[in-house]
């Protein structure tokens, strides 16, 4: 009897079926799972985004009440499941300090915490702090809203927001910013037992504007450093820097340097320029000499200043004689030169040699041997003189430039070239030259001839007045304002 075989062709059909059908649950579970994960990562998305679009309407609520505005607001605050918000009075602080104020001395002019108010999810924060929202997640930090910190024309206006309270809460909440106290004035300051000002340790320095010497720093410590130093960047040239250890961001802005009296310094100590703007700045530059032990006979005076290539002295020449001057009504005159180089090979020398020592804007009182000198007088002073004397601070051996061509932007008349023989006011070289050293440098005394001209000059009793514009170059601080504004966040 002959074996019938199996149909085959039957049991292929049930592979072929069993195996489509496996298939087509396993694409199902794929797209099923992909699908699910994208929908939670674009859920997880909308939920951060409409906790952004939260923040920022409490931003814009909380700016009202704790700058003074209005004394209590409310704002509805979303969330997700997952998400929950939180609000601390003591993450992250500020703490703004005058550096080198006088001498090596420094004040904390303000140091407290800022607090914050924080919705939170497994892989993102967006946070509350200091009037600005930041957002943190795994891709890094970055600004939702700026912090109250406003910076224009070298005035720094910083009103510190405060979150002074706990609470927690999650889902739909409101939170509801009441002002916990009234503003309270930080800088400047005045003094609350009457009249005046408040002052720093020193007894002296008062908490008033315009702010001058060393530098303001203001450093922040949060969890957001990175985004407030990268927003100080963006609204300032000043130096920025980072302490990833300690979490803290840190700008410092220079104050601009003197501007009005001045105390003489030492010889070869000089009067520190800060902030000085450019196209001519100069509006006042005289000094006051006073006598010391010897007398002021064959005297040489200078102010001096160098930056890379450029060199500039301005030289005062007391001739031999003048105690007979003083003693017997003898005429005599007093020398002014003004030197200049860039760098070229070649230098600028202007002169005046008969300045009479009686009325001239170099001169002499004889009844206490006091030399006054201004350097921004209408005085003629011709290019290409002999100079004052060999003595003077820096060495001008070079050759004269066939001409001094002033063809910078600025006031007095440029652009002009000049040739020698002709003529410019004192103050015109003033203005000119010292512009080429602008915004910082320091401008040096110097005196002899020799060493002895430290036995005749008392800069002790010796002043000066330097009066010129400022920069509004954003690295600079001139004018100063802080406030600090407390608020009470509560969550229902």
């Amino acid at each position: 009897m002959r074996s019938v075989a199996p149909d085959r062709r039957a049991v292929s059909s049930t592979v072929a079926v069993v195996l489509l059908l496996g298939m087509t649950l396993l694409g199902t579970g794929i797209i099923v799972g992909v699908g699910s994960s994208a929908m939670s990562a674009t859920q997880q998305s909308v939920d951060v985004e409409r906790a952004e679009q939260s923040m920022t309407q409490f931003d814009a609520v909380t700016a009202m009440v704790g700058l003074g505005q209005t004394g209590r607001e409310s704002v509805s605050l979303r969330s997700s499941s997952d998400g929950q918000y939180a609000v601390s009075p003591d993450d992250g602080w500020i703490r703004i300090t005058h550096y080198n104020y006088s001498a090596d001395s420094d004040e904390v002019v303000y140091n407290a915490s800022l607090g914050s108010v924080t919705y939170r999810t497994e892989t993102t924060d967006v946070t509350y702090q200091g009037g600005g929202v930041w957002r943190q997640s795994e891709g890094g930090t970055s600004m939702v809203s700026p912090p109250e910190f406003h910076y224009r024309d070298a005035t720094l206006t910083l009103p510190v927001v405060r979150v002074r309270n706990a609470d927690s809460g999650s889902g739909r909440v409101r939170a509801v910013v009441s002002r916990r106290d009234e503003v309270a004035r930080v800088y400047p300051k005045p003094d609350a037992s009457g009249p005046g000002w408040e002052t720093y340790a020193d007894g002296t320095t008062p908490y008033r504007n315009p702010v001058r010497n060393g530098s303001v720093n203001v450093t922040v410590q949060s969890e957001f450093y990175r985004g407030w130093a990268e927003y100080f960047r963006t609204r300032t040239t000043g130096n920025v820097t980072l302490d990833h250890a300690n979490r803290t961001a840190t700008l410092e802005l220079a104050t601009v340097g003197m501007v009005g009296s001045f105390a003489l310094p030492a010889k070869n100590e000089g009067v520190e320029i800060r902030g000085m703007a450019a196209k001519h700045p100069i509006k006042q530059f005289e000094v006051s000499l006073a006598k010391s032990n010897g007398g002021n006979n064959n005297m040489d005076f200078s102010f001096y200043a160098t930056k890379g290539a450029q060199a500039y002295e301005t030289v005062v020449h007391v001739p031999k004689g003048i105690g007979n001057y003083c003693k017997n009504g003898k005429d005599a005159d007093m020398t002014m030169a003004v030197y200049y180089r860039n760098g070229s090979g070649s230098q600028h020398v202007w002169t005046n040699d008969s300045i009479p020592a009686g009325t001239g804007p170099v001169s002499i009182d004889c009844s206490t041997e006091t030399i006054s000198v201004n350097y921004t007088s209408p005085m003629s002073m011709t290019y290409g003189g002999p100079g004052a004397t060999d003595e003077t601070s820096l060495t001008w051996d070079a050759p004269l430039a066939s001409e001094a061509q002033f063809n910078h932007s600025g006031a007095d008349g440029e652009n002009t070239t000049f040739t020698p023989g002709e003529e410019t006011a004192a103050g015109h070289l003033t203005r000119h030259y010292l512009s080429f050293f602008a915004p910082e440098f320091d401008l040096s005394v110097w005196h002899g001839p020799g060493n002895s001209g430290k036995a005749r000059l008392d800069v002790d009793d010796s002043t000066g007045e330097l009066r010129y514009d400022t920069t509004t170059s954003s690295r600079y601080i001139t004018f100063l304002h802080v406030t600090e504004n407390n608020v009470t966040v509560e969550l229902e």
